[in-house]
């Protein structure tokens, strides 16, 4: 009797514990949406919290949400000029692999919610990835939740098992989780029994990981929390899309075409086409296997995505020797992958001979590049996005198409 009743002491702690977390995130979740912490990248807590909100639109991505860019999302947004803000989630070498583990760790919380993906050509333009941006990007407590999730269906979590084994370094640490993963990627009979043996070891393991996320967020709020306002400003305003644009090309493009200058004179423009190395290489590229896997995440998931692709640029092609049969090779197979899943993707094919979109060739947007994002993002939070793939989409606020 002694002790059951330690036992339930100890539980209603926990729970309160847990509760009093979980209020505090939902209190500071959108003061806490700027930032690129361990907390919010690594963990589940917070990216739960946010989906859980009207007014935050999470946006996966990798560096390009972390450079310091004029009008970048955070800052464009961070005022909720139309009514939402957005929650950026990703850090330089994030790749889909590494998104789909936060996605499945997310789970049912998912679930019907709006979600942004900004995708970087440059992934498919490798065949294999250097597997330490995968390993800096990975979190234990995400791979078992997705290991041990009761929403993605046993061929799903096989195929992303069987990925993730390509990177050992990452999963040796856990025993329960290396066991799993093999026994999923086995996907043979004595496989299953033993991984349904190994699942309520695993949901258990999810169950202390989720514990320990939510105090740690809870920690890290307390010592942050008096640079944090719990209510942010809101300017809630109609924005002018034709204005903005004009603006932000005007402010934008002399930097922008000013770096690209310089870097196509560090580069020796190469004399011979690369084309059949190039395609080849992009073929082979695991980046489309694993944002195919990210796809059927999401659709399993029930989430509504919007997918956001950097344009392939004429500078690009002209430095990296390639034609643009290379370029309309990517776009094809993207929107090819978009369709086959029903996602809407926005590929920005009007902006390839814009060579201020980017600020580099290393897939970062220029501060009017950003602008196109944004509007794109905020024409899918207020369902007004087209799936045309073109910037020239309906706006119920004008009286036509915006063309910019």
């Amino acid at each position: 009797m002694a002790s059951l009743i330690a036992l339930g002491v100890a539980l209603t702690g926990l729970g309160a514990t847990v509760l009093w977390c979980d209020r505090l995130e939902a209190q500071y979740i959108h003061a806490l949406a700027p930032e690129f912490t361990a907390e919010k990248l690594q963990g589940v807590a917070l990216q739960n919290q946010a989906f859980a909100q009207r007014d935050l639109l999470v946006l996966y991505g990798s560096s390009e949400l972390v450079k310091e860019m004029p009008n970048n999302a955070t800052q464009f947004f961070q005022d909720y000029p139309s009514g939402f803000r957005v929650f950026p989630v990703g850090k330089p070498g994030t790749t889909s692999l590494g998104i789909l583990q936060k996605v499945a760790a997310v789970g049912p919380g998912i679930d019907g919610h709006k979600v942004a993906f900004s995708i970087s050509p440059g992934w498919f333009f490798t065949e294999i990835f250097d597997p330490t941006f995968y390993e800096g990007n990975f979190s234990e407590l995400q791979a078992n939740e997705l290991a041990f999730s009761r929403e993605l269906s046993p061929a799903l979590k096989r195929d992303v098992a069987r990925r993730m084994l390509d990177f050992p370094k990452t999963i040796e640490p856990g025993a329960l989780l290396d066991f799993s993963l093999r026994r999923l990627a086995g996907d043979t009979w004595p496989d299953h029994a033993l991984y349904a043996l190994a699942f309520p070891l695993g949901r258990l393991q999810c169950a202390v990981g989720r514990i320990q996320d939510h105090v740690e967020s809870a920690l890290h709020i307390l010592d942050v929390n008096e640079q944090l306002n719990p209510s942010p400003q809101r300017g809630l305003r109609a924005l002018n899309w034709n204005e903005v644009l004009k603006r932000a090309a005007q402010i934008a493009k002399s930097t922008a075409v000013h770096a690209k200058t310089n870097e196509v004179k560090r580069r020796h423009l190469p004399s011979a086409s690369k084309d059949g190395t190039f395609m080849q290489t992009m073929d082979r590229a695991r980046e489309w296997t694993d944002i195919e896997l990210l796809m059927r995440t999401l659709k399993e998931l029930h989430a509504a995505p919007l997918f956001l692709s950097m344009p392939v640029e004429d500078v690009r092609l002209e430095v990296y020797g390639i034609s643009n049969a290379s370029r309309l090779a990517y776009m094809a197979r993207m929107n090819a992958l978009a369709a086959k899943y029903e996602i809407p993707l926005a590929d920005f094919r009007d902006h390839e001979a814009d060579n201020s979109f980017m600020v580099d060739f290393l897939d970062h947007l220029s501060g009017e590049g950003w602008l196109f994002y944004n509007k794109a993002l905020d024409d899918f939070f207020h369902d007004r996005f087209s799936s045309g793939n073109d910037s020239r989409i309906e706006h119920k606020n004008h009286k036509g198409p915006l063309d910019f």
